[in-house]
């Protein structure tokens, strides 16, 4: 366990990373394991959704996906495993559907373990908008699953927009949620942009989409030499670690 919250990358001087936000005027936060606990369980249901269809796959071939949009996986390993392109569509949807139903009743229903990533995350939240720093959600989940993670938690009472992959032509590392977000927010620069997630894919995400500050986050897929190999700028333990610019907080 590191003792200091945030490694950052040679570039970044120690008083440039307390003042690492000073220039962004919008974070793009990942949701699974970035600000949602939700310990694994959709890349758990995805692998059980594909062996019930009969395509095996092992557990640890599961973690390069992390990040990915979930038809893209099942696509990978069912062509993998054979499965005849005339097939292939109906394969997808097939799987898809199922998987959509159990994560669906394991998010929602009355046993879910689904929580903030950290009991200070929407506190936090709110210093990040009073320093006029806007915030949006960019996922790989279907729409109506992040629709409905979005008002479980209350982030619709504070974000200010929210895309699905399966919104935009291609998901992660494609940059296009990351564009979409800017538009729907009235941001035109993206060195004003700051990407944050705990997958690699999150980091190629921002790198290509050209973001001035790209962070991994060790509450959820990957690690921090991971994340540094992708080109990661900072890497937190924690999305509440990025400090807040306290010489841009509005007070009304």
């Amino acid at each position: 366990m590191r003792q200091c919250p945030i490694s950052f990358s040679p570039k970044f001087t120690m008083q440039a990373t307390r003042n690492v936000l000073e220039d962004i005027d919008l974070m793009v936060y990942d949701m699974a394991g970035t600000v949602v606990a939700e310990g694994g369980i959709v890349y758990k249901t995805l692998q059980g959704a594909m062996i019930e269809d009969g395509i095996h796959v092992e557990t640890h071939e599961m973690h390069p996906w992390h990040g990915a949009k979930k038809e893209a996986v099942i696509e990978h390993f069912a062509r993998r495993a054979g499965t005849p392109e005339a097939e292939m569509e109906e394969r997808v949807t097939r799987v898809s559907d199922w998987f959509v139903g159990k994560i669906d009743d394991a998010y929602f229903g009355e046993s879910s373990p689904i929580d903030y990533i950290d009991d200070n995350l929407m506190g936090y939240f709110k210093q990040l908008k009073a320093a006029g720093i806007k915030i949006s959600l960019d996922t790989g989940y279907p729409p109506n699953i992040q629709q409905g993670l979005v008002e479980k938690l209350g982030f619709d009472k504070i974000v200010d927009a929210y895309v699905s992959s399966y919104q935009v032509a291609e998901g992660r590392p494609f940059p296009y949620m990351i564009y979409r977000l800017m538009e729907r927010t009235g941001v035109m620069d993206v060195k004003r942009v700051c990407k944050v997630g705990d997958s690699v894919r999150d980091i190629e995400e921002g790198r290509n989409a050209g973001c001035g500050l790209v962070v991994g986050v060790l509450s959820g897929a990957d690690s921090y030499e991971d994340f540094m190999a992708a080109g990661a700028d900072l890497v937190c333990n924690n999305v509440t670690d990025l400090p807040v610019p306290q010489n841009r907080v509005q007070f009304v």
